[in-house]
């Protein structure tokens, strides 16, 4: 398997592969495919974090890490948005996932980036850092279920001192 970016060629297989990957989640609202549409065509978009998993039979995995802001009055802070990550179910429980998010977290590690956040399933993320965002004085502005919104310092202490509310994915 490698890891590498993904291109304009591989769209189409990207948005079938989330949208199959996305009908068993446990956290989903069904319409995560257009979200990743959505935001490759915004000025949130960051092409070194928007990443395939590929192997001899293709495209086995997917994610996509945006630029997102925590904002506080005057007060902004730029932090990233993981959003989402797929994987197909036949590859699965086999480090696929794992591998995406460890490699983006390096890749957003060295260009800069201190934590990252997103909206998912506790029991899977908090392997790789993941805690309430309730814990770092942060929340959402839109009504998501306070066990779901998650955040993670890539860098120790990242957040420290940073309140306010994530404005949008």
């Amino acid at each position: 398997m490698i890891i590498r970016q993904e291109n304009e060629n591989d769209y189409d297989r990207i948005y079938e592969l989330v949208k199959t990957a996305f009908e068993t989640a446990r956290v989903s609202n069904g319409k995560e495919q257009e979200l990743v549409n959505e935001l490759r065509g915004s000025d949130k978009y960051i092409p070194e974090l928007a990443l395939v998993a590929e192997d001899n039979s293709g495209i086995i995995g997917h994610i996509l890490i945006t630029r997102t802001f925590i904002v506080e009055g005057d007060n902004k802070f730029e932090g990233l948005y993981l959003a989402p990550v797929s994987v197909k179910l036949e590859n699965r429980k086999q480090g696929v996932g794992s591998r995406l998010i460890k490699e983006s977290f390096r890749i957003a590690k060295d260009m800069g980036y201190s934590s990252v956040f997103l909206v998912g399933y506790p029991a899977y993320y908090q392997r790789f850092g993941f805690k309430s965002l309730s814990s770092f004085g942060i929340k959402y502005k839109l009504p998501i279920p306070e066990e779901n919104a998650l955040g993670c310092e890539l860098v120790p202490d990242a957040l420290s001192g940073v309140k306010g509310t994530i404005d949008s994915f």
